[in-house]
């Protein structure tokens, strides 16, 4: 592979990967998920979410993140407070989703974490603007 590609390739993973750090992902319980069903309907609730071994409040709006983690594996996302769940059933119809609530093994709560977003974009900057300088340096004087 040309050197010069597998540079940016590996510039642009590092991005992506650094792109993770604008969130913050809490899981939280089928119990705590059905406190942001359309039952419940509110502009924001708090539930309490799991990251690591520390649980803490995390305060969820109608635009947050929520991802279903089924115990087959499978990853469905849904909106907070446009869904139904019993004793016995998921249903969410914006994403034309009927689960089995025994399936259901936690729900993913991504929460934006401004301060690591601010880092991001200015560590992107600094080295932008540090490779243009690098290479207005080590460039050959042409006449």
């Amino acid at each position: 592979m040309n050197p010069a590609l597998t540079r940016l390739v590996a510039c642009t993973m590092l991005v992506a990967f650094a792109n993770l750090a604008c969130y913050n992902s809490y899981r939280i319980t089928p119990d705590e998920l059905e406190r942001l069903s359309s039952q419940h309907i509110a502009d924001s609730a708090t539930v309490q979410g799991a990251r690591g071994n520390t649980v803490q409040d995390v305060e969820v709006r109608g635009t947050t993140p929520i991802t279903l983690r089924m115990a087959t594996g499978e990853r469905h996302p849904v909106t907070p407070f446009n869904f139904s769940m019993s004793e016995t059933q998921f249903v969410a119809p914006d994403y034309d989703l009927l689960l089995q609530r025994d399936n259901i093994e936690s729900a993913q709560v991504a929460e934006f974490a401004p301060g690591r977003t601010a880092i991001l974009i200015s560590g992107i900057v600094l080295a932008a603007v540090g490779s243009f300088v690098l290479l207005t340096v080590l460039a050959d004087d042409e006449e």
